[in-house]
């Protein structure tokens, strides 16, 4: 594989980026998951992986009060570690939960376990402040009330409330076990990269950051405990740091198998689109990018006339287009894509083919005290598609009298000095970003929880992935009333109103419900579709491999 860019982090409690997602399928392991297939159904469903069944009240697994999960651990579970092999317990998968509420570096998921697991908020309060000499040991010996091991094969979780997509929070990479070896160097950093386990077909065996990641077969797996990989291949070698232009006819020749973290470029699109060339792979998967996210912290974004005017200023159409047209990707006026079974069409901004209304935006601006416009700096990605993309939102705010500074950066830069929580982070009014949802089907929590939830978050916490630090009574009143619904139907009604309320304080910019689409070599054989990855690289094989 071959691109311009790093992972964000090779710790699964901290993996949060699509190109990193695509490859810690291949040393980690969660207690139930996802197979990668074409068919959405089969795609959306859970099925066991280090468990030997889902537990369902059917077969006794979950209790009458839909609060009380019990596990078992199949057979022949290993780890490879940085002290040898040895098998994979009960505990394990505990400590693994632990590790969210990490106090020096908690997981960018863990809005999703605190709200459900019973007893962790109070676990993350208790190792807050732990002196680091004493840390290991208190994260190992404080209880979580709502996760308890039974011998070395039986886990079991209590939720806070019935939580009809609790399974799904533990099929994510974050829900992946930790060896004790991980209690002893701060979760992400290289410390934690030497100790890097595996439970997975694959181990990592050399990183070197921004240069090469290379995975190889994992001695300590046992292909018959694994129903959901296959891993066909040997070895997965990723080479960094190249062009975007060099890594796309690295594989269009032959010289590389598959694209990293890049998509196909632009100029490409047509032809590749025109003959339908099977190297290009394109699977609609619900992606709400890109889109623009608002910094409430700025001090110009107070004003709703002026976050409302940038609603009308983009041009849609025009993104569309640098991003391969209709075909890979449909315009977006709302946050929940149709993807998602609590969408409904709601569309309070639509203009007219997604063109935009610059007149009416300029109406809004003077209303709102700027009759001359004004100037956002607008922070984005400097690879791939995304400076093109910055290019087209520049000139359609422009013709609303809206002067754009560009300011383009690395995804790490972008992520660490623009959005993150710090009171160091450099100052920003819009970004261009975008999301993916961590499941398929009902996973409208994926969407809304993570970017606008701020219940509870003091101004200089730690805001997670709401990273414009959008605040709303009425949306953690929604929110709240959400995810304690046991009723489903009546939680996709209850998301539905959240999102309405997000697109009243027009708290972001939708721009498009992009489709995954990837390229590759003509030997790569068994592209499958997987939930936040662009293709589920322990299930293809190479012809003639």
């Amino acid at each position: 594989m071959v691109g311009a860019g790093d992972v964000d982090h090779l710790d699964p409690a901290l993996a949060y980026h699509t190109a990193t997602r695509g490859i810690v399928r291949g040393y980690t392991r969660q207690l139930v998951g996802y197979v990668a297939s074409r068919d959405r159904a089969a795609a959306g469903k859970i099925l066991p992986d280090l468990a030997i069944e889902v537990p369902t009240q059917a077969n006794g697994g979950i209790d009458a009060s839909g609060t009380r999960y019990r596990f078992t651990l199949a057979e022949d579970l290993r780890w490879h570690t940085s002290s040898g092999i040895r098998p994979l317990v009960a505990g394990d998968v505990v400590r693994g939960i632990k590790r969210l509420a990490h106090p020096l570096a908690s997981s960018p998921g863990l809005a999703y376990y605190l709200s459900t697991i019973d007893g962790l908020l109070e676990f993350r309060d208790a190792v807050a402040d732990t002196p680091l000499d004493a840390l290991a040991d208190r994260l190992e010996h404080t209880e979580i009330r709502g996760v308890r091991a039974v011998g070395d094969r039986e886990i079991i979780f209590t939720t806070r409330h019935p939580a009809s997509d609790f399974l799904n929070m533990l099929a994510v990479p974050f829900a992946t076990p930790a060896p004790i070896e991980y209690l002893d160097v701060v979760p992400g950093s290289p410390e934690f990269n030497r100790v890097l386990a595996s439970n997975g077909p694959y181990r990592v065996v050399n990183y070197v950051p921004g240069e090469r990641i290379l995975l190889e077969r994992n001695p300590a797996w046992e292909p018959r405990s694994d129903r959901l990989r296959a891993a066909y291949v040997d070895a997965i070698d990723i080479r960094e740091g190249l062009s975007e232009r060099a890594a796309h006819d690295m594989v269009a020749t032959g010289a590389a198998d598959m694209l990293w973290d890049i998509q196909p470029l632009t100029e490409e699109l047509p032809d590749l689109l025109e003959t339908r060339d099977p190297r290009l792979e394109v699977y609609p998967a619900g992606l709400f990018s890109p889109y623009i996210l608002i910094n409430f912290a700025s001090p110009v974004m107070a004003s709703r006339e002026v976050r409302v005017a940038l609603q009308y200023a983009v041009d849609k159409a025009a993104v569309s287009r640098v991003w391969g047209g209709p075909r890979l990707n449909d315009i977006a006026d709302q946050i929940l894509p149709p993807l998602c079974t609590a969408h409904r069409e709601y569309r309070p901004y639509a203009t007219e083919g997604g063109r935009g209304d610059p007149e009416r935006a300029r109406r809004l601006l003077a209303d709102a005290g700027y009759p001359d416009g004004l100037t956002l700096r607008l922070v984005f990605r400097d690879r791939d598609i995304h400076p093109e993309t910055a290019e087209a939102v520049r000139a359609a705010m422009a013709r609303a009298g809206v002067r754009v500074e560009l300011v383009g950066v690395s995804i790490n830069e972008l992520f660490a000095d623009y959005f993150s929580s710090s009171a160091t982070r450099k100052s920003w009014d819009i970004a261009l970003t975008g999301w993916e949802p961590d499941w398929y089907g009902n996973n409208a929590r994926t969407y809304l929880q993570p970017l606008f939830d701020s219940r509870g978050v003091a101004e200089n916490d730690d805001w997670g992935a709401n990273f414009g630090r959008y605040r709303s009574a009425e949306v953690n009143k929604l929110l709240d009333a959400a995810l304690t619904s046991a009723d489903e139907t009546r939680a996709r009604e209850l998301f539905r109103r959240m999102e309405a309320e997000v697109l009243r304080d027009a708290a972001v910019v939708p721009v498009l419900f992009a489709h995954q689409y990837w390229f590759h070599a003509t030997t790569v054989r068994n592209w499958l579709p997987y939930p936040v990855l662009n293709g589920d690289p322990t299930n293809l094989w190479l012809e003639g491999g």
